[in-house]
């Protein structure tokens, strides 16, 4: 019987800490979603900005070219 008990709490304490790490990995890769997420988005600003300029170029370019 106390073999059994023994063998359960280091069962236990084994899944304890691996929550715990599990807890802790997750919360770094949410952090890291985070940043991806920002960047991302600053990303997709440059490219839209970059697409209006191309734009506004090529608008000009028409204007200015003979028909």
């Amino acid at each position: 019987m106390y073999a059994q008990l023994k063998s359960l709490e280091q069962k236990l304490d084994e899944l304890i800490r691996l929550t715990h790490n599990l807890r802790g990995e997750n919360f770094a890769l949410r952090q890291k979603l985070v940043l991806a997420e920002n960047h991302k988005q600053e990303l997709q600003k440059r490219i839209d900005l970059a697409a209006n300029k191309l734009e506004a170029l090529i608008e000009r370019k028409k204007e200015t070219s003979p028909a």
